[in-house]
């Protein structure tokens, strides 16, 4: 027993000091810091041309250019790919599943860098909002961000650093540009990611903020008919409450901002990875017998890694936006629970405007058309799951 107790109390004393070491850090103060390094990933991509004046976003006229020439080279690259792929493979041997797979990535990958081109003004306005409304967040609430995002992002991250071998192999420019389409695409999803966590926590900041309120009228509500009461804690609360509701307000119009910002990437993106998913169960299902061994084949594996990949990419998304949409729900239960310990006509009638624009602006996270919630993410998992099991029983009937 005794040993037991001192080996939890060496783990405990462990990560007390890890958790002390990135509180300690002297970066990752402030929202600028914390995502600063998945900007400066879409920056060299050629997706953001910023710099940073003064914490900071600004529009920067220098890497725009860079941003236009290297989107200019991306899609002289995609031209000679597809020149490449309906001309010159498809005249040695005519595989449709191979063309057509190979279009609709070179077709998906363009639309998402010429989208990300187009709207990186907006994307750095969203960028912006985000940093003005997350100013109510400690530093010690950003070191815990910037560790999430950190752990995150790397294990995100490492799969595509797995994958990069390939493309020295034959047809590297092929490869090379397919890894392209791929990468892109996850520095935005990353950004995405990051920022709705971001916005989560001011969202908590709010709720915690209407707990607080909530204590403060039980304990204090006898003294209702006090003058003191009403001459100093009255103004105090409404002061705290229109304050509360006017950062919501700025809040739920960021969360519109950054969907008619990245709606349309976000959407090419979930487009790309059920294209390439389908069309790689459909080559292996297509070309190999059925037995056994074939669970074993490199071509089995690399497709089983590229449905996991992509499928935590969908999970993860979800997640961290069903998170955020929980924190947006809570308010308005927490306005009504406050709204109940209160006899004051001034503070109900703030609750109850409060109350109102928590119903006309409900934040939500959509695409064009789709909303993103745990309805599609099942939708989705139904989906690749069924892919699954009709490669399972292919593989397990012999042919005739």
């Amino acid at each position: 027993m005794f040993n037991q107790s001192s080996k939890l109390e060496k783990l405990e004393k462990g990560s007390a000091r890890k958790r002390k070491f990135w509180l300690s850090l002297p970066c990752f103060r402030s929202y600028a810091s914390v995502i600063y390094i998945s900007a400066f990933l879409n920056r060299f991509v050629g997706f953001l041309p910023f710099r940073i004046e003064s914490s900071k976003f600004v529009y920067s006229k220098l890497y725009f250019i860079f941003s236009t020439i290297s989107t200019i080279i991306y899609l002289l690259c995609i031209f000679y790919c597809l020149y490449t792929i309906n001309f010159v493979i498809n005249a040695d041997k005519a595989d449709m599943s191979f063309t057509l797979h190979s279009n609709l990535l070179m077709s998906f990958g363009s639309m998402i860098f010429i989208s990300a081109y187009v709207k990186s003004r907006l994307v750095i306005q969203a960028i912006n909002r985000i940093s003005n409304v997350s100013c109510v967040v400690s530093p010690e609430i950003f070191r815990e961000i910037a560790r999430n995002i950190f752990i995150k992002d790397t294990l995100l991250l490492t799969p595509l650093l797995i994958f990069f071998p390939r493309i020295v192999e034959k047809d590297h420019i092929l490869r090379f540009m397919c890894w392209c389409n791929f990468v892109g695409p996850f520095m935005l999803i990353i950004l995405y990611m990051n920022n709705v966590y971001v916005l989560n926590i001011c969202f908590k900041y709010i709720n915690d903020s209407l707990v607080k309120v909530k204590e403060i009228l039980i304990n204090d509500e006898p003294h209702l008919l006090r003058r003191v009461y009403h001459m100093q804690k009255n103004p105090m609360l409404l002061t705290k409450l229109r304050t509360l509701k006017k950062q919501h307000l700025e809040m739920s119009e960021v969360v519109q901002l950054l969907n008619d910002s990245c709606s349309t990437q976000i959407e090419s993106v979930l487009s790309l990875y059920f294209v390439d998913v389908t069309f790689n169960i459909y080559k292996f299902v297509a070309l190999y017998s059925g037995t056994f061994e074939t669970l074993f084949s490199e071509s089995f594996i690399s497709v089983l890694c590229y449905a996991i990949f992509y499928t935590a990419h969908i999970v993860v998304i979800i997640s961290i936006i069903e998170i955020t949409k929980s924190q947006i729900r809570k308010i308005g239960s927490n306005i009504h629970q406050v709204l109940v310990h209160t006899f004051d006509e001034q503070v109900t009638t703030e609750l109850e405007l409060f109350s109102l624009q928590v119903l006309q602006k409900g934040a939500t996270f959509a695409m064009k058309g789709l909303v993103i919630d745990a309805t599609f993410l099942t939708k989705m998992s139904c989906g690749i799951a069924t892919f699954l099991l009709i490669l399972i029983q292919f593989l397990f009937i012999e042919p005739c």
